[in-house]
């Protein structure tokens, strides 16, 4: 089972939760058109309008297939994709959660783990300890408060990894991680308490750009084992510039990962700054 957290930890996962809720596209759109409706009820029609219409192209922009795909390959190509028996050995495979749906199977939600859209990873995870290339590996990932689930993201992938044919006694657990950057914490203490020195990161290529940077922060020599790519082709004809609900998904999701990038390099610093 994984360990419960505080009411003051839980807060923090909430307010951070919808913070970022409210900077993707769609929440931007919508907040802003409201702010335009208001400024016509108050009798500022010109600007009203403008911010409406510009709210409006702004969501439009963000549901383009090639806008989504451009933000989308700016980042995976970041970190081009290794055959498993191309990788570098290192210590342990550490693979992060999020590949899987919330678990619960004494409320009758699922009676196995159920893999998501970003499931490559334990695949992957899989795939890169059969080719030997580390003995040891670490599923990370607890509980969020706002999740269905009583079972942990680590526990969980562990079922699937044994399925895969990872022996159960070469699987560490880290359950109590809610972010990335609790993940590299957390997971630094399993690696300092087995002696590891250096770890094949395992994660979704969109998502490795932020995870790198915020295991380096804590000092863990993480080498990039991507996976789960999404950028293929760049669409083409006029249907790379009509909207769709994918697109605007995958452009928040790269919003996620910018913004990311910019608060988790701007927590380093103030925790950098606090130890000096």
């Amino acid at each position: 089972m994984a360990p419960s957290s505080g009411p003051n930890e839980r807060r923090v996962l909430y307010l951070s939760k919808v913070a970022s809720q409210l900077v993707y596209p769609l929440a931007l759109a919508i907040l802003a058109a409201a702010l335009g409706v208001a400024l016509v009820w108050r009798g500022r029609a010109r600007a009203g309008a403008a911010l409406v219409a510009v709210a409006m192209l702004g969501l439009w922009m963000a549901s383009m297939p090639v806008v989504a795909f451009s933000l989308l390959k700016a980042l995976e190509v970041r970190h081009p994709e290794v055959p498993p028996e191309d990788a570098p050995a290192a210590g342990a495979i550490v693979v992060l959660g999020g590949g899987l749906h919330p678990f619960d199977p004494k409320e009758g939600r699922r009676r196995w783990p159920d893999l998501n859209a970003a499931g490559d990873r334990l695949l992957h995870a899989a795939r890169l300890y059969r080719a030997g290339k580390a003995p040891l590996v670490i599923a990370t990932g607890g509980v969020a408060p706002w999740e269905p689930a009583s079972v942990s993201q680590a526990e969980a992938a562990a079922e699937l990894l044994v399925e895969w044919g990872v022996p159960r006694d070469a699987i560490a657990l880290e359950q109590r991680s809610r972010s990335t950057w609790e993940d590299a914490r957390y997971t630094k203490e399993l690696l300092e308490e087995r002696g590891v020195r250096d770890v094949l990161l395992v994660t979704s290529a969109l998502h490795m750009e932020r995870s790198l940077a915020v295991f380096e922060a804590f000092g863990i020599h993480a080498i990039p084992a991507p996976t789960d790519y999404e950028a293929d082709d760049a669409p083409r004809g006029v249907l790379g510039w009509l909207p769709d609900s994918h697109s605007l998904n995958t452009t928040s999701h790269a919003f996620k990962e910018y913004l990311g990038l910019f608060v988790y390099s701007l927590r380093a610093r103030v925790e950098q700054a606090a130890v000096r």
